[in-house]
């Protein structure tokens, strides 16, 4: 234990040093180098709007407001790439001019101390018999933006993206939470997942497995919307989008590791190229992660006559490995046709182990009966999925039609042995034991068609129609056999009533259309409505419950009323019906016996939960102050929860039931601050009460509770080359039958760069005082529980990231060619 301290305690000295180091880098430099940093550079691409290829030759002036001493001349080279250096700091106007082509000028770029080298970034043209002049105002990009009814959080700004995974991202972001067991939740509620737009249809396991293994450095930025788009409103939780990076033209090679203090280690490799037409991006990656922690519940049993008391003790270190594999490819076959290819992989192996003691007690909680039980868990899995998606623009750029489908496949492995002892009031062995294998395949096949369509009625745009359909299907199978230790020849017996082996199948049509009015005076109508069949159905080869099939059909309608008052104001009032439909843990009628004193089943017949949602959303935004609010009412009907109850021998079950109506109250805020040009903050918190009927207050003793979550982000820059962030999210959860809370959950990271922005280092600290702890309290009819449960997420870690590919591409003209075409320059 003292080497273990002695370890510890070296490595947070470490941190704090090499933090120290890269801190005093930036202001040293800044003391020590003030010559070198008068000057900045200004960089980007000038493309043709139409076909996406580079532009080269490019007439380009970067010409000082109020200073015309301060102007400067190139051309790009045959990349269509341009960099400006050794420019002095001030503001400039940038006019890119190219024959055939309107000319084009960017407005307010600012070059300072804090940010002297600035990348514009692709610079479209556009024809000159379509276009007068353009003129574009240059703004910069903050980590967290409020934008078009979205909250955008910049991954590719964020320090703390080095050496995490999706998954870590995601629980960073503004009214983002996640539940005890790691769901992740938007506003309360558990969201759809998009990444690029397009919907990643992959079950629970399989979505877990994505996020765990997506290195979030391949993430350019995540759409947050809290009143999703027609396409998406039957969705109780919302939308997140993930946007991935897409490279700049040319070749982009990165490398990144990273390593923390709680065994976790990562490697990361990416490859982008992008042409006119063809973009291809890819990321290869393995990493590893290990938890420990500990838990303890105390129940106490109400009976008519008596009380007594059941405790439990845990410990637990898990491990795990996973590798992954992704590839992007995307092909404009002109200006209205375009098409795209995603392959995602994921291998995960992990070894996993617990050790539980169990103590009945009377009712003056002296023990009068124990057992221990040690759990070994080892397995693997693999999941392979494929999507391809083709977009057809009319020459209204409202109207597109959008088709894509994909499948996946999976399987996941688990072997568990169990080992039981039976112990005395003083812990000593009574003699009697029991050993169990319990081993578990997974099998996941899913399939999904989605089309969708919008239709201009009038030349603006302003009304159109949109349409869309889907079909998706996932298949389970599952097989579990279980098997006891003969004592006498010591030999494996097997035991048919733990066994099972299933299938479940669930398939979902829909079908929607809507339209949307642009009014007079900025007023903004969305109306539509939604149609859906759900199939589901269970098929037992073996196991201790019947064969089950469930169906239904659904009508979910939505309006939406917003209104522009001004650039900087806008509100909208939202009514949309949305559905929660049970998945495979909820309706799965098999008995798991894996903690004998806890027995857990699903319920087949289960039907999905209809909320009419009722929100008013606020939105204001400024360039040093932005907020985003909202108020809902929400009525669930036919809610479906678990229900624990006790039962003989002071067991209790977990089931789940349609229960009955209730009311939902939610409010949430996000605000984003720009303190200073350096410092910027960010807060985000919600409130969601809930109301249950009377009806099940009586019969589960259900309680009315509300859950709340709040987040605190800030980012201070000293130099452009430096980053620091913090992160600090508290939540206290609310369930049904009582109330979990967690503690704060801490993270701050620097980042530096280095070698022209080639190098990054980074280090992180997340939850540098303390452990992660939930504590719960749960009240049934005759029972009330007292959980607590804690893991270590104490980690230092060091990051570093290398480009290979060099930022510019210099330019390859000859003399000849710089020649002429400056002179054409002068000649303008």
């Amino acid at each position: 234990m003292r080497l273990l301290c002695d370890k510890q305690l070296y490595m947070y000295k470490f941190f704090l040093f090499v933090f120290s180091i890269i801190i005093q880098y930036p202001l040293q430099a800044q003391v020590n180098n003030k010559p070198k940093v008068l000057m900045g550079s200004v960089i980007g691409n000038v493309l043709d709007s139409k076909s996406g290829k580079p532009l080269p030759l490019a007439s380009i002036r970067l010409a000082g407001l109020g200073d015309s001493s301060k102007t400067y001349s190139i051309v790009s080279d045959k990349n269509g790439s341009f960099d400006f250096e050794k420019i002095g700091f001030g503001y400039y106007r940038l006019t890119i001019d190219v024959i055939g082509f309107a000319k084009t000028s960017i407005d307010s770029i600012h070059v300072y101390i804090d940010r002297f080298d600035i990348n514009i970034g692709d610079v479209k043209l556009n024809e000159a018999a379509s276009s007068l002049n353009d003129v574009i105002v240059y703004a910069e990009k903050p980590l967290i933006e409020n934008k078009d009814g979205k909250v955008i959080y910049n991954v590719a700004e964020s320090p703390l993206s080095n050496g995490s995974n999706a998954s870590d991202m995601l629980k960073n972001l503004p009214l983002m939470n996640a539940n005890p067991d790691g769901t992740l939740l938007l506003r309360g509620k558990e969201p759809l997942i998009l990444m690029d737009e397009k919907p990643v249809n992959l079950t629970g396991q399989q979505l877990s497995d994505l996020l765990e293994s997506l290195p979030a450095n391949v993430v350019e930025k995540v759409e947050i919307m809290t009143t999703p788009p027609p396409e998406y409103a039957t969705y109780p939780g919302g939308v997140i989008n993930i946007i991935t990076k897409k490279g700049r033209v040319g070749f982009y090679e990165r490398i990144s590791v990273s390593g923390g203090t709680k065994g976790e280690a990562v490697v990361s490799s990416s490859f982008n190229y992008r042409s006119s037409k063809l973009n291809i991006n890819s990321s290869l990656g393995t990493g590893t992660g290990e938890s420990r922690g500990n838990s303890y519940s105390h129940r106490q049993n109400i009976y008519a006559d008596s009380v007594n008391y059941f405790y439990s003790e845990a410990s637990f270190l898990n491990r795990n490995q996973h590798p992954n594999a992704r590839l992007q490819t995307d092909y404009e076959f002109n200006k209205r046709n375009s098409a795209s290819f995603v392959y995602q992989g994921n291998l995960n192996f992990f070894e996993n182990s617990s050790h539980t003691l169990y103590t009945n007690r009377d009712s003056l909680r002296n023990v009068y009966r124990a057992s221990s039980r040690s759990n070994q868990y080892e397995g693997n899995g693999y999941s392979h999925s494929f999507s391809a998606s083709y977009q057809w623009k009319g020459k209204n750029p409202v109207e597109k039609l959008q088709i894509y489908s994909g499948f996946s496949f999976s399987k996941n492995n688990n072997d568990r042995d169990f080992y039981q002892q039976f112990l005395q009031s003083n812990f000593l062995p009574t003699g009697l034991d029991s050993t169990q294998i319990q081993l578990t395949d997974n099998f996941v096949h899913s399939f999904y068609f989605n089309t969708n369509y919008n239709k201009p009625l009038n030349d603006t745009g302003t009304i159109y129609v949109t349409t869309g359909t889907s079909f998706s299907s996932n298949t389970y199978h599952n097989i579990l056999s279980t098997s006891f230790l003969r004592k006498i020849d010591r030999v494996f017996i097997g035991n048919d009533l733990l066994s099972n082996n299933f299938y479940f199948h669930q398939a979902i049509f829909t079908a929607r259309a809507a339209i949307v009015v642009g009014l007079p005076f900025q007023w903004r109508l969305i109306a539509g409505a939604q149609t859906e069949y759900t199939m589901s159905d269970f098929q037992f080869i073996k196991g201790n419950a019947p064969d089950a099939n469930n169906a239904y059909w659904r009508l979910l309608p939505n309006i939406t009323l917003r209104k522009e008052f001004s650039r900087e104001l806008n509100v909208s009032w939202v009514f949309r019906e949305t559905i929660r439909r049970p998945g495979i843990t909820e309706l799965n009628p098999s008995i798991d016996y894996s903690d004998p004193y806890n027995i857990r089943f699903g319920n087949p017949y289960i039907q999905p939960a209809l909320t009419d949602n009722y929100d008013f959303n606020i939105s204001y935004v400024q360039k040093k102050f932005n907020v985003n609010a909202n108020l809902g009412y929400n009525r669930v009907k036919n809610v479906f929860s678990s229900i624990r109850t006790l039962v003989d021998s002071g067991k209790t079950q977990i089931t789940y039931q349609n229960i009955s109506d209730q009311q939902e109250l939610q409010s949430s805020i996000w605000a984003g601050i720009t303190v200073t040009r350096k410092f910027k903050v960010n807060i985000s918190a919600g409130y969601n009460y809930n109301i249950y009927s009377e009806k099940v207050k009586l019969l589960y003793r259900y309680i009315n509770g509300g859950t709340f979550y709040t987040t605190f982000n800030y980012s201070y820059s000293p130099d452009n080359l430096t980053v620091i962030e913090a992160n600090n999210r508290y939540t206290s959860f609310a369930n049904p039958q009582g109330r979990g809370r967690s503690n704060i959950n801490m993270s701050i990271s620097v980042q530096r760069k280095f070698l022209n922005k080639r190098l990054q280092i980074g280090l992180s600290a997340i939850d540098p005082f303390g452990l992660q702890q939930y504590n719960g309290f749960t009240y049934g009819p005759n029972f009330n529980i007292e959980s607590h449960s804690e893991s270590n997420t104490r980690n230092f870690r060091i990051s570093v990231s290398y480009q290979l590919s060099k930022v510019m591409v210099k330019s390859n003209l000859n003399d000849k060619q710089r020649k002429d075409a400056l002179d054409k320059l002068i000649r303008k």
